[in-house]
């Protein structure tokens, strides 16, 4: 950007932030957010978010994606359903169920409460894991709390195949 003499602000690295994580070049998104931090701006949430995303959906970095979902506890960020349910699929996209409703289960006990996406991401993955009696807890749980299932919800409880 600096030899075009464009000039970044926040808004322009956030979406370089969100363009390489989407191609999978978490990197190159590491690299633009310590050019946040030499610029003096301080990345909010929801560049944090992308970040943790990105580390995701690459295999093999879900530690990653901890230890900044860490980071952002201590730095004080103000975590969102979003911050933890994409931990949660991440940790669901590896086969790691148990550490996702953990997860949920130190949401519920700050300021955020999980969603249907959240529910949904939970079921879908015991599901496939063949734990029937878990994710019918899940879901028995999440209409208890009045929180509505979608289609999705329901494709996941029909691959359970009852």
């Amino acid at each position: 950007m600096d030899s075009f003499q464009i000039h970044p602000n926040i808004y322009t690295l956030a979406i370089l932030i969100n363009s390489f994580s989407h191609l999978n070049r978490v990197d190159f998104a590491f690299s633009v957010l310590a050019k946040i931090l030499k610029l003096g701006h301080r990345p909010n949430t929801a560049t944090f978010n992308t970040l943790t995303r990105g580390l995701c959906v690459e295999e093999g970095k879900i530690g990653e994606a901890l230890s900044l979902f860490d980071k952002m506890v201590v730095e004080g960020f103000q975590l969102n359903v979003f911050t933890y349910g994409t931990l949660m699929d991440g940790f669901c996209r590896v086969g790691n169920t148990s550490a996702a409703i953990k997860l949920s289960r130190s949401m519920e006990q700050g300021n955020c409460q999980p969603n249907v996406v959240v529910y949904t991401s939970m079921i879908d993955r015991l599901c496939k894991d063949k734990q029937l009696i878990e994710a019918l807890s899940l879901f028995s749980e999440m209409i208890t709390k009045g929180i509505s299932p979608y289609i999705f919800t329901y494709d996941s409880d029909n691959s359970c195949s009852m």
